[in-house]
């Protein structure tokens, strides 16, 4: 799978893919050179800022999370 996203910063788009799984993850903006993160979701994606997702789609929190619980 794969999406053309925004940055939320600069607003600048940038195609994403290679992703077949709904597991969230970093993306750096190739114009601002800002971190952001992209969850896939059922019909597309969902764009955060860093440090404004909630913990489930923060990948780090959502690492630490998971490693606390015994889950994977």
């Amino acid at each position: 799978m794969s999406a053309t996203i925004r940055c939320p910063y600069c607003n600048a788009g940038q195609a994403v893919g290679d992703f077949d799984d709904y597991a969230p993850f970093y993306v750096n903006c190739e114009e601002c050179s800002r971190r952001y993160i992209v969850e896939p979701v059922r019909h597309g994606v969902v764009v955060y800022r860093d440090g404004e997702a909630p913990c489930c789609s923060d990948p780090e929190c959502r690492a630490t999370e998971m490693a606390g619980s015994g889950q994977e």
